[in-house]
């Protein structure tokens, strides 16, 4: 209960339902100030219209006005009559006497009518009354008037069926408000419960999401999709903190020992020049990974540093292809070409020009001496390709996911160079610039493939 007045449905729902019943109060108000002009109005028309109508009567056949006040008396209850002739006697109609201060003059006048003014006990229906009296042609006076009761009774009747509607204009308007608490804090409470749940380390979980494709679905997805791309994040420097002891273990215990053998051995100038220079080299190596682990975080996390713009992907792969076409040859290797000119797309030349590097440094690797290694850029669909192939002994089908994780070598003892994170930088930047990366049988080998999202 306290929750569900605390929520902005809530909150908001009471703010209208006042808001309505001030609106529907002046609506009321204002219906029944009209209706009771519209009433005075019927009621001064009726008793001008009886007037007028008696008096032509009396104007044709004067005996007969008498029958007919006491015709209509008992005809129309609610009319009152009186008729007094020149001496002030009274001819005829139920009223007593003529109210003091009333004119003759054919106007409605509303008049206060006391009991004793009437034959019959007007008990609490005492009041004002509109009426109007004109003087006949034979100097008589003629006074008609009506009692209010039917004319109050609509309007009380008017005003308790508006009070039922502000009562329920209220009522209503807290119900809706309190079915959307309910149903506003359910959705919340959901996100919440995820929330801790995946606080608590369960990063699987996820916010539910209806089928109705509101505005909480959208949220919910996106919210979704953050906590996938964060629980990768978190696999990913599990990983990278279980495989940072085992890559770098090595290298730095070499290091060390090394550095300690040139320290216990007797000072040789050629000696320690060896040993500067393999401590140089693994340093290098140790630097190259840690700068490599630092490229995928950046590209992982969408950040656009360099300079973005048109990059033309034939004369890259131009360039790269005419850069490693010498180390192909020294192992034995041929490289080919197959460049479609003036295909561009948009991103950081230094990105893609290193995940083309990583692909051909990988199919040098692998591929043994006689074998070849081709670049082929094309279009393809409205898409631009980029593909590098060699004919080594390629990925299993069912290791192509794992081979893009960081640190991941498909060699057991991991005994052949490299770090692991050649192929994890390439998918890093293929997702920085929205392209596919797709690995492929090349029968015998491996193909992998870049695809843009369309030319500059």
């Amino acid at each position: 209960m306290p929750e569900i007045l605390r929520t902005t449905a809530m909150r908001l729902a009471l703010r209208y339902a006042v808001a309505n019943v001030l609106l529907v109060g002046l609506a009321v108000g204002a219906l029944d100030w009209s209706i009771g002009r519209f009433v005075d109005a019927q009621l001064a028309a009726g008793i001008r219209h009886e007037l007028e109508t008696l008096s032509s009567l009396a104007g044709r056949n004067p005996a007969a006005l008498g029958t007919a006040l006491r015709d209509r008396r008992a005809a129309t209850p609610e009319r009152h009559y009186l008729w007094l002739g020149g001496n002030g006697r009274r001819l005829g109609g139920d009223l007593l006497g003529w109210p003091a201060g009333l004119a003759a003059d054919g106007a409605v006048h509303n008049v206060w009518i006391e009991n004793d003014q009437v034959e019959e006990s007007l008990g609490e229906d005492a009041g004002y009354w509109p009426m109007a009296a004109l003087r006949l042609g034979d100097g008589s006076r003629l006074l008609v008037a009506r009692e209010i009761r039917p004319a109050e009774d609509l309007r009380e009747f008017s005003l308790a069926a508006a009070g039922i509607i502000v009562a329920l204009t209220g009522v209503l308007t807290l119900a809706l408000g309190w079915f959307l608490g309910r149903t506003v804090l359910g959705r919340i409470d959901a996100v919440t419960d995820t929330a801790r749940e995946i606080a608590a380390g369960r990063m699987d979980r996820r916010i539910p999401v209806s089928a109705s494709g509101d505005e909480f679905d959208r949220l919910a997805g996106q919210l979704n999709l953050m906590l996938e791309r964060i629980e990768r994040l978190v696999q990913g420097l599990r990983q990278v903190s279980d495989n940072v002891a085992h890559d770098l273990r090595r290298p730095l215990s070499r290091l060390r020992n090394r550095l300690e053998v040139t320290l216990l051995e007797a000072p040789d100038e050629a000696h320690c020049r060896r040993a500067m220079e393999r401590a140089l080299d693994d340093t290098g190596r140790l630097i190259r990974t840690f700068n490599a682990l630092l490229e995928i975080a950046q590209a992982e996390a969408g950040v656009r540093r360099g300079e973005w713009g048109r990059v033309n992907l034939d004369e890259l792969a131009e360039e790269l292809g005419s850069l490693y076409q010498g180390a192909a040859t020294d192992q034995g290797l041929h490289l080919s070409l197959a460049i479609e000119p003036g295909l561009a797309v948009t991103g950081e030349r230094h990105l893609l020009a290193q995940a083309l590097g990583n692909l051909l440094e990988n199919a040098l690797q692998y591929t043994p001496p006689g074998g070849s290694i081709a670049i082929r850029l094309e279009r393809c669909d409205g898409w631009v390709c980029l593909r590098v192939a060699d004919t080594g002994p390629g990925i299993p089908a069912d290791q192509r996911g794992r081979v893009l994780e960081r640190f991941v070598r498909l060699d057991p003892a991991r005994s052949s160079e490299g770090s692991g994170l050649g192929l994890s930088l390439v998918r890093a930047v293929a997702d920085l610039h929205g392209a596919k990366l797709q690995l492929e049988d090349n029968r015998p080998g491996l193909r992998v493939s870049l695809v843009f999202p369309g030319t500059v």
